[in-house]
This record gives C-alpha cells, structure tokens and sequence, in this order.
C-alpha cells in the first residue's frame, strides 16, 4: 500500500469525484489552508476511465471533517 494511504480508522470522506484530477484540485485546495488530505482509489479510477465504478475520495482526519466539508462547498465542490 501506498504511503500517502494510511490505514487509520479515524479518517471521513470528504469528497469524492469520477475525475481523480476534480479530487486533487479540491486537495489542493483544503492543504493551502492546513488541513491534511488523503485520497483513496484514484489510482483505479485513472486506469478505468471516468466512470461510475470506482470514484477517486478524498479523505481527512475526523476532526477536521466538517471543516474541509465547509470549505469545499465554499469553493463550489460538491458531491
């Protein structure tokens, strides 16, 4: 596995998007203001394609769930 996937249980999806581009652009995004982002599958979504089946996600610590939540709907992401 990945470093950049820890496997840690206290870790909510924030985010996810058929585009793994749409998903590191909101990483992006939620790093500039200090809170650390982890994304799962976009790796699989890449080598499918844009579709359905597998969604790139975009994860954060627990505690900062809700706010990265606000600041990407601030910024017009949307699931």
């Amino acid at each position: 596995m990945p470093d950049n996937e820890p496997q840690n249980a206290g870790l909510e999806l924030v985010f996810t998007n058929i585009d793994p581009v749409v998903v590191r652009m909101a990483r992006d995004l939620l790093e500039a203001g200090g809170i650390e982002t982890f994304i799962f599958d976009d790796q699989a979504a890449q080598i499918l394609g844009s579709t359905v089946a597998i969604e790139a996600r975009l994860m954060v610590h627990g505690e900062v769930a809700q706010e990265a939540r606000d600041r990407l709907k601030e910024l017009g992401f949307t699931t």
